[in-house]
Formats: C-alpha cells, sequence, structure tokens
C-alpha cells in the first residue's frame, strides 16, 4: 500500500484553492509532472486533497470506492437544491435511485420523444436558409426549452411571459451555485447572489407546485407515480433539480464542442454523419472524452481504505479529474489528438472509461435521455444545415463551472439543397 505523493500543507496557509479555480487543467497538469504521478495530493478547500489524474483509480473511486466513500456537495449546494439524488448517501441515495430509475427506463424514453422532436424540429425550421449562430447561446436556449417542456410540461408557444420569466429564476438559482455560500440581505443591492438564488429556489419551487396541479405532461406525471416516503418533497425537490440551469448547460457544452468539430469538417461529410450511427456515436464520445462538461467531481473518505494501491485516510476528501482521465496515455493513446476512430478500434472496449456522468452506483440515472437530446438535436441539423465554423475565433475552452468556448463562437448554416 502507496502512501499518495505529494503534501497537505498547512491549513488556510497551504491551501491551494485559489490556484486550482485560476485555471483547475493547467494546476492539476503541473502537480501530475511535478509529482511524476497522475494521483497527488494537496490542500484544497481547506481539507486534505487526494486529486485523481489516473483512469483506472478514478474507475476504482466510482465503482469500488463508491463503499467507503460519500458526495461531498451537499455542504456547498444542498440548500439550494434541497434533498436529491446528487446531494444524498447510503440508504437514501439507493432509495431515490430506485424510485426514479422507471421515469428514465425505455418506454419512458419513448414517451419523452415526441416532445423532444416537437422542440428540435420548430427550432430548426425557425433557422432560416442562410444564417449566422452564436453557437452555444443558441443551443442553451434550445435545451432550456427542452428540458422545461419536458420535465416541467411547459409550453413555451403558448406562455411565453411564464417561460421567460422561469428562465430568468433558473439562471438566477444557477448562480447560487458559484457564489459564497452565505445569504446576506443588504439595504442596498437586494442581497447577496446566495440570497437571491434561495429566493429564486423558493420561486420555482412554488411554480412546480401549481404545475403539477395544472398538468398532465408525461414527466410531471409520472414522477409524481414513484413511491417515496416523503412524497411532495421527493417530487418538488428532482423536478427543481431537473430544471435547473444545471441540465441545459451540460447538454449545451457537449452540442457546443460536438458541432465546432463537425463544422470543421468538410461539409459534404456531414450529411453522412446524421444518418451514421455509428460514426455520430464516436464522435459523441470523442467529444465527451476531450471536452467534458464537468471537469470531475468530488468525494470525502468515511473510513480509512485502500484505493488502487494508495492508502486514503478518513476524512481526506478525493477530486477525480474526468479531464485528465480522459487523457490518460496509458488508456487512449495519442490522448490530446481528436480522433473518433479510436472509438471503433483501440478503444472500442473503453466506453465504460468516459466519466462525464460519473459510473458506478452513483452514475447519472438519465443517461440515456441526455444521449437520445443530443442525438436528436444533432440529427436534425445536419439533416436539414451545413455546418461552418467562421474562422480567426478563439475555441478555447473555459472549464468552471461547465465547460464551454471562453468566447462565444459563431458557425454559419447553410440550408441544404432540395430542402
Amino acid at each position: 500500500m502507496s502512501k499518495v505523493p505529494g503534501s497537505v500543507g498547512l491549513p488556510i496557509l497551504g491551501d491551494k484553492s485559489l490556484d486550482f479555480y485560476r485555471n483547475p487543467v493547467k494546476f492539476v497538469t503541473k502537480q501530475i509532472e511535478d509529482n511524476k504521478s497522475r494521483v497527488f495530493c494537496a490542500r484544497f478547500l481547506n481539507t486534505p486533497t487526494v486529486f485523481i489524474g489516473c483512469n483506472k483509480t478514478i474507475k476504482h473511486l466510482l465503482t469500488d470506492g463508491a463503499d467507503f466513500t460519500e458526495l461531498g456537495y451537499k455542504q456547498f449546494m444542498g440548500e439550494i437544491f434541497g434533498d436529491n439524488i446528487l446531494f444524498t448517501d447510503g440508504e437514501m441515495a439507493g432509495a431515490f435511485r430506485a424510485s426514479l430509475s422507471e421515469l428514465f427506463c425505455h418506454d419512458s424514453l419513448t414517451s419523452y420523444q415526441t416532445t423532444i422532436s416537437r422542440i428540435v424540429q420548430d427550432r430548426v425550421h425557425e433557422l432560416g436558409c442562410l444564417c449566422e449562430v452564436p453557437l452555444y447561446s443558441f443551443m442553451k436556449s434550445l435545451c432550456t426549452e427542452i428540458c422545461l417542456s419536458l420535465f416541467l410540461g411547459m409550453d413555451f408557444r403558448d406562455a411565453e411571459d411564464t417561460a421567460d420569466r422561469i428562465v430568468n429564476l433558473t439562471t438566477t438559482h444557477w448562480h447560487g451555485i458559484i457564489s459564497v455560500p452565505v445569504s446576506i440581505k443588504l439595504p442596498i443591492g437586494g442581497g447577496s447572489s446566495f440570497c437571491r438564488a434561495l429566493e429564486a429556489k423558493n420561486h420555482l419551487l412554488n411554480i412546480i407546485k401549481q404545475k403539477k396541479l395544472e398538468n398532465s405532461s408525461h414527466f410531471p406525471d409520472r414522477i409524481q407515480q414513484c413511491s417515496h416516503g416523503d412524497q411532495e418533497k421527493f417530487v418538488d425537490n428532482h423536478l427543481l433539480l431537473f430544471t435547473s440551469a444545471l441540465v441545459p448547460k451540460a447538454l449545451s457544452s457537449i452540442l457546443t464542442s460536438l458541432l465546432i468539430q463537425i463544422g470543421s469538417q468538410q461539409t459534404e461529410d456531414q450529411a453522412g454523419l446524421s444518418e451514421d450511427e455509428e460514426q455520430l456515436e464516436a464522435m459523441l464520445l470523442e467529444v465527451q472524452r476531450m471536452f467534458p462538461p464537468f471537469l470531475g467531481g468530488r468525494r470525502v473518505a468515511r473510513e480509512d481504505f485502500t484505493l488502487n494501491g494508495y492508502h486514503i485516510p478518513k476524512g481526506h476528501a478525493l477530486v477525480y479529474m474526468s479531464y485528465h482521465g480522459h487523457r490518460d496515455p496509458s488508456i487512449f493513446p495519442d490522448p490530446d489528438q481528436f480522433d473518433p476512430s479510436r472509438w471503433n478500434n483501440v478503444n472500442v472496449e473503453d466506453k465504460g472509461r468516459l466519466f462525464c456522468f460519473g459510473a458506478g452506483p452513483r452514475g447519472c440515472v438519465g443517461q440515456k435521455l441526455v444521449g437520445n437530446i443530443l442525438k436528436t438535436v444533432v440529427q436534425e441539423l445536419l439533416q436539414k444545415y451545413s455546418i461552418t465554423v467562421n474562422e480567426n475565433q478563439d475555441l478555447s475552452h473555459k472549464w468552471l463551472p461547465v465547460s464551454r468556448p471562453k468566447a462565444e463562437v459563431k458557425v454559419k448554416l447553410r440550408k441544404r439543397s432540395g430542402l
């Protein structure tokens, strides 16, 4: 059993949080080089923390390590979201997962597809014959409409003002996630971002309660049929999670990165991609490998345990870095090269080594729904349009809180002949 390389430093004085948040990718990459190890320790959020950029060790953490760790998010985001599947551990997490699983079974996913397809077709049709589109903004707007329509039963065609109000509330709510968790009301300025986020949460919960009464949409109906102890709280908190900005931002991140890659190809190759399921799947996998929407995740050790040969003391945090795990050269040859063909040959058996949506017993329960939305958007766009990324743009990424290009990348959409 080995000691994790690195140093956790002194409390406060030795904390590396600022260095991490300045540039998380650069910080972890440098530490990997300095420690000559893809697993190292440092003090982060004033807590002794093991950072993991080794693919094999991340896999162990998310599977076997689940028995010895808890998620470690609740202290940062629990008040913003309340108890839900993301912020619970142990038996309650298992009970939540069992209750929610029916919402994402094959029959349920099939029933949601009509709503997804209708929204995507309408929004793509509105684009016209030739246009320039700010890619991330368009995708965020589209994915927000899909999520609010699907999970809350909104119809943006009939309730535009209400929809706009809910979108603004979800944005304010989201800002609480990335703010200091202190609720302070000020006589001028309306209070802290966290305070405003809590107020937005209460407004959203009131809207959710109203929508449950007036709505017969598939998802709100189905979630109310799920069996759980505190039924109303369970339903309300999970509808809050699913309708929050978190899900649209993750979808928008993947779609933006994917369409930038597609838009860099020869346009004659694009049309065939919408019909070639295998190639589209390979493109999606490679985008998730190189540009994961979430940089990584966090766990906290409930007890001393051994993780892939390393001793992890009780109370230590563990931060797994999907970005670095996905670029581990021991798993992915030429890891910084965008190469979808790897998924049809050398890495054909390695889909389980992508951690965009977690893995193991705490993996994303809605991952298949996410895949359906992504494929519906891309196929509809490519069937109707050729895509070209405008020249001389900054395509570099920022990684927190959700990855996306630093600048608003613009693409030209040209309608295909005969349509």
